[in-house]
């Protein structure tokens, strides 16, 4: 982890020194944040949990992380129920087991990032937790840390109209994550911006192709599987 990565936590330890105890679970998106954290003890006492799925694509169910949504996330992935338990619903038994009065949740501004952060929040309203929310917003290229204090109530209703139904939401987001949400359902019609950009250059070597679609598209937030799956359909 960068000295930058380092000194932005400081500053936010300077402001909420009460989010370092042992009372708050830190949800991480992804594998390898979740290891940057932990191992550096960033957030000093507190818990820390990955939150690997990728939520922007793929089918999902009304209920979330019970036997019906694994089931369907599972195959969606192509994955095995017992693979997709131990990657994506193991790494998560702290908050499914402990009580905490803080979760902070730290997830990128692009769109795969902020399907995980919608998820996540449905699934707090889903669990009626009771205790204090916390969106730690940051760009992947400058981790420069923006807090906002969230109050549940609508997002699971957002979540089954945009990730269930791929419909817009009715209910009224931050502006980073309606953002995220106007491209998600843009992403999900059959000639998407992604999608015409990959057969106008599917002359080149994937390799490549794969490089300039994270270029020209950082705001999808895609990782390599994702884009492979598109462009084998479409090479």
């Amino acid at each position: 982890m960068n000295i930058s990565r380092e000194t932005e936590v400081e500053q936010l330890k300077n402001r909420k020194q009460e989010l370092f105890d042992k009372d708050v679970l830190n949800i991480l998106n992804g594998q390898v944040m979740y290891e940057e954290f932990k191992n550096k003890k960033l957030m000093g006492d507190s818990d820390y949990v990955p939150f690997n799925e990728a939520m922007c694509v793929n089918a999902t169910t009304t209920s979330i992380f019970d036997h019906a949504f694994i089931q369907t996330r599972a195959a969606g992935h192509k994955e095995s129920v017992e693979n997709y338990t131990k990657k994506v619903i193991k790494p998560l038994n702290n908050l499914f087991k402990k009580s905490y009065n803080y979760i902070v949740l730290w997830f990128g501004e692009d769109m795969f990032c902020q399907m995980n952060l919608l998820t996540i929040l449905a699934y707090l309203e889903q669990s009626q937790y009771k205790g204090k929310v916390f969106f730690n917003s940051f760009r992947e290229d400058e981790f420069k840390v923006s807090q906002t204090e969230l109050t549940l109530g609508s997002y699971f209703s957002v979540y089954k109209e945009v990730l269930v139904n791929h419909m817009k939401p009715t209910t009224e987001v931050l502006p980073v994550m309606y953002q995220a949400i106007e491209l998600f359902l843009e992403m999900q019609t059959e000639n998407n911006k992604v999608i015409k950009y990959i057969l106008k250059n599917k002359h080149l070597p994937t390799s490549e192709l794969l490089k300039r679609l994270f270029e020209v598209f950082p705001t999808v937030g895609y990782g390599d599987s994702q884009y492979l799956e598109l462009i084998d359909r479409i090479k």
